[in-house]
């Protein structure tokens, strides 16, 4: 049977400190308790790390992601990021501000944006200069071959640009920040003596990264992650890279399948369709512990953990911590939608 090596706080953090970084996020981010949800609901204490306060512009989880990523891509002799996202990405946004920060042409091509209101992150990746495209219907079903012609545009004119959809280290980054926020909580968990933790937060990256610094660290921590679109199988987004992730920071573990229960009946029509649960979620979570979560992630995740305590999902002894991501913007796309909402809070 093979041992695997424990690591400390320190000697994780120095497999980290061996890629280049920049300081963007406001860190560390707190770690607060929810007392009046844990009350409304009955069940476990609940927390919530709040990565929605990381800044750049309106912050959320890719604060961290780019503080790794942004030096990669500007080492590597890149002038101009292109960036194919939906229309109401908070990715799209929050790189539009982490290129800014180190000043780098940013094009920003936008599926199905094409007569949309200028609201939400729209209008933030506006405001910020992104080079929009904004494509209708039709232009969205190959976004990848109009990519490609403007990066060949871009190469005759003699630029060096980086289809951030070609390269493997974006979707890994985000796991390699959030290897990084899981140093920072177990400091926040030590601080206020938690015990027996449950983070639930969306199925991604962030989360994976959270697991393989709980596995490195030979913690015990137990992880839920919410799955919030359709399109976009796990598999393919975190699974396979699982090894990419390890052997870029050099550590004896990584995430498996195993490590995560995840919750698929939380996402209703699709991505960009909030739910009624949703919605509800939104009002609960603002009206007792005054947090607001976004109708495409941090929503559906709320609405998940709300469900999950009233049907007995957690046990009443466990901690949860719940991993807000941000996405602010996003709520004022829903505006009539989250106005108009006649459910019981």
């Amino acid at each position: 049977m093979t041992t695997i090596k424990i690591l400390t706080p320190a000697e994780l953090q120095s497999h980290i400190d061996k890629l280049p970084r920049m300081d963007f996020a406001h860190l560390p981010t707190p770690l607060e308790e929810m007392p009046r949800l844990t009350e409304r609901l009955g069940g476990p204490k609940i927390w919530i790390k709040r990565e929605d306060m990381t800044g750049l512009a309106f912050g959320g989880n890719k604060a961290r992601h780019y503080e790794f990523e942004m030096p990669h891509v500007e080492n590597e002799g890149y002038d101009v990021m292109i960036n194919i996202m939906d229309y109401h990405s908070n990715n799209a946004r929050m790189t539009a501000a982490a290129a800014n920060k180190i000043g780098m042409r940013y094009i920003l091509i936008l599926k199905n944006a094409a007569n949309r209101n200028i609201q939400g992150n729209l209008l933030i990746d506006k405001i910020l200069g992104a080079e929009l495209h904004l494509l209708d219907e039709y232009q969205s079903g190959n976004a990848e071959g109009y990519a490609t012609k403007l990066k060949e545009e871009l190469e005759a004119e003699g630029h060096k640009p980086y289809v951030i959809q070609e390269h493997l280290f974006p979707r890994i980054v985000g796991m390699v920040g959030f290897v990084q926020a899981g140093i920072e909580i177990l400091e926040q968990i030590e601080e206020n003596n938690l015990k027996n933790v449950h983070i639930i937060g969306v199925a991604g990256r962030s989360l994976s990264g959270l697991i393989i610094a709980a596995k490195s660290m030979g913690l015990d921590w137990k992880f839920t992650g919410v799955t919030v679109n359709y399109d976009v199988p796990l598999d393919g987004y975190i699974f396979q890279h699982n090894k990419d992730i390890q052997e870029l920071l050099d550590l004896p573990v990584t995430f498996e399948k195993s490590d995560m229960r995840i919750l698929d009946q939380y996402i209703g029509e699709g991505y960009g369709v909030m739910s009624a649960q949703v919605a509800e979620a939104i009002h609960i979570a603002a009206q007792t512990d005054a947090i607001i979560c976004d109708p495409n992630y941090t929503g559906t995740a709320m609405a998940a953990l709300i469900d999950q305590v009233e049907d007995g999902g957690f046990d009443d002894d466990e901690t949860i911590i719940f991993l807000h991501t941000g996405g602010l913007p996003a709520v004022f796309t829903f505006a009539d939608q989250l106005a108009n909402f006649k459910g019981k809070v």
